[in-house]
Order: C-alpha cells, then structure tokens, then sequence
C-alpha cells in the first residue's frame, strides 16, 4: 500500500517549527547514531517542559541572546509543532510572535 501525505498550511508551520529548534540548537530534525537517534521535537520538548532551555541552546550562541528572547523562541516552536494541527498557529500570529520576541531581544 502507499501512503500519502498531504501538505497544508499547518504542515508548513509544523516544518517551520522544526526550523527554529534546529537553528536555536545546531541540531538537523533527526541527530544521533544509528543506535540511538532522536527527533528534534520530541527531543527539545522534553527538555522545555521540564524548564531546562540551556541544554537545547548550541554552546556557541548560549550568553548572546537575553533568555526570555531564547524562551520565546522556544515557546513559539513549541506551538508551530503541536501534536494536533488544529492546536498550531497561523504564520500571522508567528511572525507577530516572533517580531515580539526581536523586541525583546533588541528593546525596539
């Protein structure tokens, strides 16, 4: 049998949710060994939902970003992959989210 996916507006935001834990952590949507993968969702959403943000931050970047910039972020990635499509926002309200989030990072 074959399956087929059907690409909407709330897979656009799911995949783009995916983009921003990637580049707040350096880490491709799928990392590991063969042994031993992980998905960057599953991944960074047990981390967030325990409070521990710095672990999921790429060492490079962590002290060159306010935290509650990092957060906000992190929050709106959360939202863009929610398990239900339903439960996920529009790219209008991500942008205004993220435009939010700069402000806080630059105080503009």
């Amino acid at each position: 049998y074959s399956e087929i996916s059907i690409l909407t507006k709330n897979s656009d935001v799911y995949s783009f949710g995916v983009v921003l834990f990637e580049l707040m952590s350096s880490k491709g949507a799928i990392f590991g060994s063969l042994e031993q993968h992980f998905h960057i969702v599953e991944w960074a959403t047990s981390k967030i939902v325990r409070g521990d943000i710095e672990s999921i931050i790429d060492p490079r970047i962590k002290g060159q970003h306010k935290m509650n910039y990092m957060w906000k972020v992190a929050d709106i990635a959360l939202a863009c992959t929610a398990r239900r499509s339903i439960e996920r926002p529009n790219m209008y309200n991500v942008l205004k989210d993220l435009n939010e989030a700069m402000e806080m990072e630059t105080g503009y």
